[in-house]
């Protein structure tokens, strides 16, 4: 049984951080700071 081996010895590129994970964050937060409002208001009542 052969091994297959890559043509180059180049190491393989690591994967690079989508951009997308910051808006992700911001979105995430903004909903947890908006459902923490709403049940503040319906407890105070």
């Amino acid at each position: 049984m052969n091994s297959v081996r890559p043509d180059n010895t180049d190491p393989m590129p690591l994967r690079s951080v989508t951009p997308g994970v910051g808006t992700i964050i911001i979105r995430f937060v903004g909903l947890l700071l908006v459902s923490v409002v709403v049940l503040a208001l319906i407890w105070s009542r």
